[in-house]
């Protein structure tokens, strides 16, 4: 697995697009060990191809990300047609502490989590 750091934090945003259009499919906890799993469904990542037919070939991939020693977490209900217009991932100091927060969105997020690490990788999966 990757690791999100501050150093390869805005290639990894530009990279995948700011997860503009993707799905959160599954959030999975791991209350005992301050865990949370996320899969998504990334529609835009790396540079997207235009076609003979002039529309873009966007290049989608399913995601798991793995956000560990969660400190806050906050979600609403999440339904199928809820996508990521721009997800919020940033460097936040929370009680004199630098910790990552990754929001499905900076002003209504469906999903809300601050912890000291995040880790991802693309998996095969179809979607």
């Amino acid at each position: 697995m990757n690791k999100i750091t501050k150093d390869n934090l805005d290639e990894f945003i530009h990279y995948y697009h700011e997860f503009h259009d993707s799905y959160i499919t599954n959030v999975n906890y791991n209350i005992s060990e301050s865990k949370i799993e996320l899969l998504i469904n990334v529609y835009w990542s790396g540079e997207p191809i235009l076609k003979e037919d002039n529309t873009y070939q966007t290049n989608k991939i399913k995601m798991r990300m793995i956000l560990d020693n969660v400190i806050q977490c906050n979600n609403k209900e999440m339904f199928a047609w809820d996508y990521i217009k721009e997800a919020f991932i940033k460097y936040i100091k929370l009680n004199n502490k630098e910790l990552i927060c990754f929001a499905s969105d900076e002003q209504e997020p469906l999903i809300y989590i601050v912890c000291e690490s995040i880790k991802y990788e693309e998996i095969k999966a179809s979607w």
